[in-house]
C-alpha cells in the first residue's frame, strides 16, 4: 500500500504547529525538509508513513499524540477535502465527499458510514492499524471523525458510543475519555463511533454554496486526472509489453503517449507508480507466463525480457518473488499435482 506525500507533509506541519521540531522526524526517515516534500508527488510506501508516525511519537514523547494530531489546525492546510468539509451542505454530503475523494491521498477511505434507524455508525479503518506507530493513525482518524460530528452540531448526547480497538496505557486513559466522552469502550474488535442519525441531514450552519461548488469542482478535476492516469498506466503497460525485449526509456514512453517527460512522470506519480515499477511489473508478468509454459530456457527468457544476462534476470526475479526462477517454476508446476492428489485421496 502507498500513500500520497501530503500525509507526511501534514504530519510534519502538525508537529510544527504543536511546538515540536519536525526536522528530527524527517531526518529519522531519510526525508528532507517539510518545504521540500511535495504535496502531490510520487506516492510513498505506507511503511515509510508508519515509521514517520512512530518517530513523531518518539520526538513528542506522547504515545497518545494521535489525539492531538486529529484535532490540530494543521489538518486544514493541505489537500482538496478540507474546503469540502468546511462548506458542505450536510453531514451526509460531507461523509459522501470524504468517501469519494479519499483516494486522492490514500488508497481507500478510512471512514465509512453505516446506517440504521436507531443509530448511525462511523467505522474507523486506518491505513496503518498495526505497526511501529501502534494506534497513532487510528486515534487521529477517530478524533477527526468526532470533530466532524461536532462541526455538524453534535452534542455529548448525540454521541451514543465510541469503540476503540486498542487499550490505552493507564496514564493516558483519561485523555481518551476526555476526547471521546464517558461512553467510550476499549479493546473492541473494531473502532467506530455511533451517533444520532438525525445529524446526517441537518443543514450545516457553515454551508456556503459558492465555496462548496468551487471546492467540489476542484476535487472532481483532481479525481478525473487520477482516473485518466489509470488509463494511461494501462497504455504504458501495453506499450512496454509490445516493445520487449527492448526496454523503452521514460522519454521514449512519454513521446509514444504524446506527452512531455515531466508531465508524464507527474501523472504516474499521482498513481503511486513510476516507469521503472511498471517496467518491472510487465517483466514479471511475462516471466511468470514463460516459466509456466516451460518452452524457453532461462537465458531465452532473460533475452526476451531485455535483461543483460541470466544472472541479472535471476537476481530480479528473486527480488520480485523471493524465489529463484527455477524454484518458482517447480513450485507452480508441482502445486496442481499435489492438489489433485489431495482431492483424489479425499474421495
Amino acid at each position: 500500500m502507498h500513500v500520497s506525500p501530503v500525509n507526511l507533509k501534514i504530519l510534519a506541519y502538525t508537529l510544527e504547529v504543536e511546538g515540536f521540531d519536525s526536522s528530527k522526524v524527517l531526518r529519522h526517515c531519510g526525508l528532507g525538509s517539510n518545504e521540500a516534500l511535495p504535496e502531490d508527488g510520487e506516492w510513498l510506501p505506507v511503511d515509510l508513513f508508519d515509521r514517520m508516525m512512530a518517530a513523531a511519537i518518539d520526538v513528542t514523547g506522547d504515545p497518545a499524540f494521535g489525539l492531538v494530531a486529529g484535532k490540530s489546525l494543521a489538518l486544514m492546510r493541505y489537500g482538496v477535502i478540507t474546503p469540502l468539509v468546511l462548506s458542505a451542505p450536510s453531514l451526509r454530503q460531507m461523509l459522501d465527499d470524504i468517501r469519494r475523494f479519499a483516494v486522492l491521498s490514500v488508497e481507500r477511505s478510512e471512514v465509512e458510514l453505516d446506517e440504521s434507524r436507531q443509530a448511525s455508525r462511523l467505522s474507523i479503518r486506518p491505513v496503518v492499524s498495526r505497526g511501529l506507530s501502534g494506534p497513532f493513525r487510528g486515534d487521529l482518524v477517530a478524533t477527526s471523525a468526532l470533530q466532524m460530528l461536532r462541526f455538524a452540531g453534535a452534542s455529548q448526547q448525540d454521541i451514543h458510543q465510541v469503540e476503540l480497538s486498542h487499550q490505552p496505557l493507564p496514564e493516558h486513559e483519561h485523555r481518551y475519555l476526555s476526547t471521546f466522552g464517558p461512553r467510550t469502550h476499549f479493546g473492541r474488535q473494531t473502532s467506530a463511533i455511533s451517533f444520532n442519525p438525525v445529524l446526517l441531514d441537518q443543514p450545516m450552519p457553515s454551508h456556503d454554496p459558492v465555496a462548496y461548488t468551487a471546492a467540489r469542482t476542484r476535487a472532481d478535476a483532481a479525481l478525473a486526472a487520477m482516473h485518466a492516469g489509470s488509463d494511461m498506466a494501462d497504455q504504458v503497460r501495453q506499450w512496454l509489453l509490445s516493445a520487449f525485449p527492448r526496454l523503452p526509456t521514460v522519454a521514449e514512453t512519454a513521446t509514444h503517449l504524446g506527452m512531455n517527460e515531466r508531465s508524464f512522470r507527474r501523472q504516474l506519480s499521482m498513481l503511486g507508480a513510476s516507469h521503472a515499477e511498471l517496467t518491472q511489473e510487465c517483466q514479471r508478468l511475462v516471466a511468470e507466463r514463460m516459466l509456466m509454459e516451460g518452452r524457453l530456457s532461462l537465458k531465452q527468457i532473460a533475452d526476451e525480457l531485455g535483461f543483460s544476462s541470466v544472472h541479472s534476470f535471476h537476481r530480479a526475479f528473486r527480488r520480485w518473488s523471493g524465489l529463484t526462477p527455477s524454484a518458482w517454476r517447480e513450485l507452480r508446476v508441482a502445486t496442481p499435482v499435489r492438489a489433485g492428489a489431495v482431492q483424489a485421496a479425499a474421495l
